[in-house]
């Protein structure tokens, strides 16, 4: 058991804890400190006493490479970048910050730690390894491959490490298989390198055929998402462009095509004099709708010629509307300058305008709030706040001034209730504005809990995720404990066989002398986790796929694991496992045979890493 802990720890020489390697839910979201991309789920390092995070492949990272754009000296890891460098990142144009691979000499050639691993060959006794790991994968073979816009070959590799580095031709991060020039850093996704050099009767531009260029000198304006390429199909003749993305991303069957003829829609709009035609974008269309400002996915409506675009939503939108936050008067949806009554952000597109008040509404704000907004939009509650509240749609980084949230922790967005005293600047979720007074939680199944505008006693933490009280709180005053109102709406959503209850997930823990223990592997629960909270049952994510029965080499029968199982031919205090031969804890889980008394470690029977 203690060889299976060891194996998933690992001393990082850059921190002073020792790190656990565990696998996290998709629930769970956390940034690497090496490579700083946030992530959700996937196998991480982790320091169970501060919040510091690792991808195990960052964690794994050597502290010397030779990469191939500077073979003439190592590149040496460092957790600092270099005090100046005028050029920042050799692989991608973001600036050195923090960890990196820096040139030992004075050749300012540093690279981004994740840069640097995301271009680098594997080593030569793992190469054919890991070709043939990707061979049964994508059943592709590593080639190369001439590409009229670089004049080196490129070769097929895979990119799994997060990193900044771009496809020199759409200009996204680059992942999964690409093609590229390690010396030159020049990497294009697989699709773009593998784009067809031209394309006839493209529906923005039927009348001529699109070429593929690359950028000698000024770069390219799509016509259609108005971004500047390096790469982008081009007319010559009419001086049209679009990138690769837009190019490729809208659904063009051949015009005789009888289904491709049923399908099409077309309409005219009041927002555009052309009439406009339905067509279908995959799901790396960039573009944006002329309406709501929003990204367009799916079906839409456009006009090829201008090119003008609009969601199949937007386009059923009425030219004018009544909308509950201007009752007194219709709203006319035109084009034009708008100050938005709602968001306060400015616009020189379309909006709902009010042409006998300085009322606004963007397309986007008024379709958000038209259904959130039928009822009572001014909130009178004692019980809340002392002043009138009314209901208010914040975005991030445009959140009311002096504005201060008093029901929990989360950032002051979506639709808020803003104290209508401009001296005060309180503000409430309308999510928590409309918490029951009274709830009969199963959560604390017991007694009915209390909802309070803040707790009675800050000293003691949160009953369910063991935190510091503050904000909107309920209260049992038969038990005079008290539950973050957010840990108190949080519903349980697991079912797991081995308790009868369900199991509500926590994202993290309160800080010690407060801990829980796993009910499987019983070492301590800080993350990722789900528990019963009446019950104080815990489980690990990555201890919940646990088989309710399997196989050992060591022993003839099937294993069935237990909660517990205490050897009546032995001490309490004895409990050995029959695998290690160590001594065990007699209330841990194991796994068991009946017929031959036979118990062992869970981590003996099944170890760490070979749950899944």
């Amino acid at each position: 058991m203690a060889a299976a802990n060891t194996s998933r720890l690992l001393q990082y020489p850059f921190h002073e804890h020792a790190l656990v390697l565990q696998e996290l839910s998709k629930n769970f979201s956390w940034e690497c400190n090496i490579c700083s991309f946030s992530v959700k789920g996937a196998p991480a390092y982790h320091c169970i006493d501060c919040e510091f995070f690792l991808h195990k492949s960052c964690a794994e990272l050597p502290p010397e490479i030779q990469h191939p754009s500077h073979p003439q000296h190592p590149l040496v890891f460092s957790t600092s970048s270099r005090r100046f460098n005028p050029f920042g990142c050799y692989g991608c144009p973001n600036a050195l910050h923090g960890n990196s691979y820096q040139c030992i000499y004075d050749c300012m050639i540093d690279f981004h730690a994740r840069c640097a691993a995301a271009t680098l060959p594997p080593p030569e006794e793992e190469e054919h390894k890991d070709q043939q790991k990707h061979e049964d994968k994508d059943h592709h073979k590593e080639e190369m491959i001439e590409h009229f816009a670089h004049d080196h070959p490129l070769a097929s590799f895979h990119v799994d490490a997060p990193n900044s580095i771009k496809c020199k031709a759409c200009r996204r991060r680059i992942s999964s298989r690409v093609y590229g020039c390690r010396a030159c850093i020049f990497v294009l996704h697989e699709s773009c390198a593998l784009a067809p050099r031209e394309i006839m009767n493209h529906p923005f531009h039927p009348q001529h055929p699109l070429t593929l260029l690359v950028n000698s000198k000024t770069l390219f304006q799509c016509r259609v998402c108005k971004m500047f390429r390096d790469f982008a199909y081009n007319c010559n003749e009419c001086d049209f462009n679009l990138d690769i993305e837009c190019a490729v991303s809208i659904v063009h069957p051949p015009q005789d095509d009888p289904i491709f003829k049923e399908d099409r829609r077309e309409i005219n709009h009041f927002s555009h004099p052309h009439q406009l035609t339905s067509f279908h974008a995959k799901p790396e269309f960039l573009a944006t709708c002329r309406l709501c400002k929003e990204e367009i996915s799916g079906d839409f409506y456009c006009c090829p010629d201008c090119p003008f675009l609009l969601h199949l939503s937007c386009a059923e939108l009425t030219q004018e509307i009544v909308h509950p936050l201007h009752p007194d008067h219709p709203l006319v949806c035109q084009p034009g300058y708008l100050d938005c009554s709602f968001c306060s952000g400015y616009g020189h597109d379309f909006g709902f305008k009010c042409e006998e008040c300085r009322f606004g509404l963007h397309v986007g704000c008024s379709l958000k709030t038209l259904s959130a907004t039928k009822e009572e939009l001014t909130l009178n509650s004692e019980l809340l706040h002392k002043h009138p509240l009314r209901l208010q749609f914040l975005t991030e980084g445009r959140h009311c001034k002096s504005g201060f949230m008093v029901c929990c922790e989360c950032p002051a967005e979506g639709l808020v209730y803003v104290c209508t005293d401009d001296n005060c600047g309180m503000m409430i979720h309308k999510t928590c504005a409309e918490l029951p007074h009274e709830s009969e939680n199963p959560i604390h199944p017991q007694h009915p809990i209390l909802l309070l505008s803040e707790p009675l006693d800050k000293s003691n933490p949160c009953f369910a995720c063991l935190e510091s009280s503050g904000g909107f709180t309920y209260y049992c005053d038969y038990c005079k404990i008290q539950f973050h109102a957010h840990c108190a709406i949080e519903r349980p959503t697991l079912k797991h066989p081995r308790h009868q209850h369900n199991l509500t997930y926590f994202k993290i823990i309160g800080h010690k002398p407060y801990s829980v223990q796993c009910n499987v592997c019983y070492d301590d629960c800080r993350i990722d986790f789900y528990r019963c909270v009446p019950c104080n049952y815990n489980l690990h994510f990555s201890c919940l796929p646990l088989p309710p029965s399997t196989k050992h080499e060591f022993h003839y029968h099937q294993l069935m694991l237990r909660d517990r199982v205490v050897d009546e031919f032995y001490d309490y205090e004895e409990q050995y496992c029959d695998v290690c031969e160590t001594l065990r804890h007699p209330e841990h889980g194991v796994y068991y045979c009946e017929a031959c008394n036979y118990d062992a470690h869970i981590d003996c029977v099944i170890p760490k890493g070979k749950e899944q």
